[in-house]
């Protein structure tokens, strides 16, 4: 499989709280994937799931992870009407890991656009993004008001920041 084609179209990259760069070139084991898949797709799993859909585990996980200051009940309603059993076998697959079932390092080593890598202030993850600028040719990083999902908290300062790397400009 080629997975350079296309590269060429795509002129610049901007990352809004990317997995820390350990967690992408970094492979969890076959064998640790399958067993973390297998208790979330089980009936216990999926009933477990269900109950993290509810409203009031969104708003505290959004609240504990997501977001700096308290999620807001758009945001609320937003995550509420995208769960549901339909919906339940790819957020099992992701929450097992099988994103992480290969390393990335040979392709982040490779990209050649300049990479707008951001992380929200209050991100205790995001030290952990510095290898991204140490890296990938072009990359660098910049901070935002916020904690993860910085296009909903902080969406002037992420398109300020995004419009500035896309001009060029240092400043944004």
């Amino acid at each position: 499989m080629n997975h350079d084609s296309g590269a060429a179209d795509v002129s610049a990259l901007v990352l809004t709280s990317p997995p820390q760069w350990e967690e992408m070139v970094s492979a969890v084991p076959e064998e640790e994937l399958r067993r973390n898949f297998g208790a979330l797709a089980s009936a216990p799993g999926s009933a477990a799931i269900a109950l993290l859909e509810r409203r009031a585990f969104v708003r505290f996980f959004s609240n504990r992870f997501l977001f700096e200051r308290e999620a807001d009940e758009a945001w609320l309603d937003q995550a509420c009407r995208l769960t549901g059993p339909s919906l339940r076998p790819p957020v099992a697959a992701f929450n097992a890991g099988l994103l992480r079932a290969r390393s990335f390092d040979d392709e982040l080593r490779r990209v050649t656009q300049p990479t707008l890598v951001l992380s929200g202030a209050a991100d205790q993850r995001a030290a952990g993004r510095r290898p991204y600028a140490r890296c990938m040719r072009g990359a660098e990083l910049r901070t935002l008001p916020g904690l993860n999902v910085l296009p909903w908290e902080a969406p002037k300062e992420t398109a300020s920041a995004i419009h500035a790397f896309i001009a060029g400009d240092e400043t944004g």
